[in-house]
């Protein structure tokens, strides 16, 4: 018997083809390495974190006005449509400034000139400037400065005219950053902005808007006992991981009520003296007030929202237009209501309530096609299964929320409707939930989206519906 060798015989390979699968091969190496290497818990992130009432929306508030003496015109700094206008009129310094404690992690200091700074000259006066200075408590320059022996770390001058920045300040559009280096958590800082220069320059003027802090975050180490399904830790630390816009998985997080005031509290005073352990001192809510809140969208107090178009597609949080909204606590994506009385979605349309399944109807599924609207049958099982054909935002498993998930979109901050109306126009009422009563077979659990209310009510009865699905 002999043996025979096959050999398989074919065209030789082309480069563009050798660099085709070379390239594959590196890919497929990358992403092994990839799902082999877990995310550093020592890495960091940089978050902001305003100075406070650095946005101005309280005046003054924080700030110390500098006005040196002067005559006719007098100088002034005022806040005019949410930023501060400082005017040096016939003084030698006008300026704003405001002491501070550095928090843990503070790496730079960023502040927006709205007006940039508008300076005149005469020749046979000292020139205008415009200085910007972060000292220590004892006067010293903290950060880098224009030159050896200065003092700020940015001066715009009028003559010779040009902005002078210190090492590593930068001013990118309107917006000026300052690097700060080597400070200690707790170390009292001073940030002043001034106009200086002689007393017959009467028309010097800059506008100033959002100061803040740059601050790096550290992520606590990794412990498997904190971690959920998602690999998302529950924490206030889940938003800075570096997480896809949308989670690719139903993290079940309970949203915050949305309360930031503190009952007895003066001018927002929170906590308040006496009154220890309140709703606003506490959770996401709190972080958010005090700027410590990264989200991955929008939304008031501790809520986190994103707008979704036709398709179910990411737009931009000042979209003026959505069809969907993904909560990005939850996992959850709503349906956005409409104001067209002749749509299916209209927001006033209202429906008894019916569940088709024997399994899940609490003993009754309710009366079919009870309350008024168009498009659909008038009941919660009809508009469900028309909108699911309709394939709203690109999906077809629309359902009645839960109690509790219905829940998790009331805001106790506001009232007539308690819901984040920027992301939910059109809204506000009573809204049934697919929750059965347990002790009665005909009655079923509503949310008062006016009021943040939470109770039974009748299946024939005519109520309002918002529909809900999870992310998959």
């Amino acid at each position: 018997m002999t043996s025979k060798t096959c050999v398989n015989e074919r065209e030789p390979e082309s480069p563009l083809m050798v660099a085709a699968l070379m390239l594959s091969a590196l890919l497929l190496l990358a992403m092994g390495l990839m799902l082999q290497s877990p995310v550093r818990a020592e890495d960091n992130a940089v978050i902001d974190q305003p100075l406070p009432n650095g946005s101005f929306s309280d005046g003054l508030a924080q700030w110390q006005v500098e006005l040196a003496a002067a005559t006719a015109p007098a100088p002034r700094v005022e806040v005019i449509n949410g930023a501060a206008r400082i005017e040096r009129g016939s003084a030698f310094l006008a300026g704003l400034a405001q002491s501070f404690e550095a928090p843990e992690g503070l790496v730079a200091l960023r502040l927006k000139l709205v007006e940039s700074p508008l300076l005149t000259a005469d020749g046979s006066f000292v020139p205008d400037a415009f200085d910007v200075h972060l000292s220590s408590e004892s006067g010293l320059a903290r950060s880098t400065t224009i030159r050896p022996g200065a003092s700020a770390a940015a001066n715009q001058a009028a003559v010779p005219a040009g902005f002078n920045l210190g090492d590593g300040v930068t001013l990118v559009g309107n917006v000026l950053r300052i690097p700060v280096a080597g400070v200690t958590e707790g170390e009292r800082l001073t940030l002043s902005m001034a106009l200086v220069g002689a007393g017959r320059d009467t028309a010097s003027s800059v506008t100033i808007d959002d100061v803040v802090m740059e601050v790096l975050r550290k992520r606590p180490p990794a412990n498997p006992d904190r971690f959920n399904a998602c690999g998302l830790l529950r924490d206030r630390f889940d938003d800075e991981r570096l997480a896809p816009r949308v989670p690719r998985c139903w993290t079940r997080q309970i949203a915050d009520t949305g309360q930031q005031v503190c009952l007895g509290g003066v001018d927002g005073e929170c906590p308040v003296p006496g009154r220890p352990g309140q709703d606003a001192e506490f959770g996401v809510d709190a972080l958010a007030a005090l700027g410590e809140l990264p989200k991955l969208g929008a939304g008031p107090a501790g809520f986190d929202y994103s707008k979704l178009d036709a398709s179910g597609e990411l737009l931009p949080d000042d979209a003026p237009s959505w069809r969907c909204v993904v909560d990005n606590r939850s996992g959850l994506i709503w349906e956005v209501k409409l104001d067209d009385p002749g749509h299916i979605r209209h927001f006033a349309h209202t429906y008894s309530w019916r569940q088709d399944d024997p399994a899940v109807d609490g003993g009754s599924a309710g009366p079919s096609d009870g309350g008024l609207c168009e498009g659909s049958p008038c009941d919660t099982s009809g508009f469900v299964d028309r909108v699911n054909l309709d394939g709203l935002c690109g999906a077809s498993d629309w359902r009645l929320p839960s109690r509790t998930e219905l829940a998790t979109l009331i805001h106790a901050g506001t009232s007539s409707p308690a819901m984040a109306i920027e992301f939910f126009p059109n809204t506000g009422g009573q809204v049934w939930t697919w929750t059965p009563a347990a002790a009665n077979s005909g009655l079923a659990w509503r949310v008062d989206m006016d009021t943040g209310e939470i109770a039974l009510d009748d299946k024939a009865g005519a109520l309002r519906v918002r529909l809900v699905r999870e992310i998959r």
